[in-house]
């Protein structure tokens, strides 16, 4: 097989990816016996899909239908549950948008 070998290198500076926050947020009680769908954009503006289906869908449905969102905000509680589930570990912060 050719190829060609750059004398010069292209080097793509690595990315560090260290904040999330919620772009979308999609509840559906019946599809699926329940399903939820978060996206989220980091810090490098790259998209990251996640989905609950089922009865854990169903939970998250219910909790957030009756909670007190002026204590915590919705936000604070999908990226809670995304870190408490291991599936992006770390430490909420900031204030809600207006």
């Amino acid at each position: 097989m050719e190829e060609l070998v750059l004398s010069d290198p292209v080097v793509v500076p690595e990315k560090v990816t260290n904040k999330y926050h919620v772009i979308s947020f999609m509840m559906d009680i019946v599809a699926l016996d329940g399903l939820v769908q978060i996206v989220l954009r980091d810090n490098n503006n790259e998209l990251s899909n996640y989905s609950y289906q089922g009865a854990e869908a169903t939970t998250m449905i219910k909790q957030l239908n009756t909670a007190n969102l002026t204590t915590k905000s919705m936000h604070k509680r999908i990226l809670e549950k995304l870190s408490n589930d291991g599936l992006l570990p770390g430490t909420v912060t900031g204030v809600p948008d207006a």
